[in-house]
């Protein structure tokens, strides 16, 4: 019994961390699929607040984020292009560092991903 308790245990922690980690990646994607659509910003701020908040506002103090991700979780890199093709203006959005947390009272405390999430995608917005 005790052994069937602790394979269920690290299933649903496995499932858990499988989730949580297909979470972020279509956050991600969505992120990048946002600033691609729309004017760079000049800062990437609206897309840190996609990916934190689900929108480009920054609705203020006390509002949580997903997943409880921090602005110094996300890095948004904007590539303006090259002299030979400068219609090659590219936007990057990378997770690192996330923590899981997880339940097990063997394992019982968190995990920090070093494998950062990244998606990378062109810019379609012209002004």
């Amino acid at each position: 019994f005790v052994v069937f308790i602790a394979l269920l245990l690290s299933a649903l922690d496995l499932g858990q961390m499988l989730f949580f980690h297909q979470a972020l990646v279509e956050r991600v994607r969505g992120a990048v699929r946002w600033a691609s659509v729309h004017a760079w910003d000049g800062t990437g701020d609206q897309i840190t607040n996609v990916m934190l908040y689900g929108s480009p506002d920054d609705p203020g103090a006390g509002v949580p984020t997903f997943l409880g991700l921090t602005r110094d979780n996300v890095d948004v890199d904007h590539f303006n292009g090259t002299t030979t093709n400068p219609n090659d203006e590219r936007i990057t959005v990378t997770v690192r560092g996330y923590r899981y947390n997880f339940f097990s009272p063997w394992i019982a405390g968190t995990f920090t991903d070093a494998y950062p999430v990244s998606e990378s995608a062109p810019v379609f917005y012209r002004p």
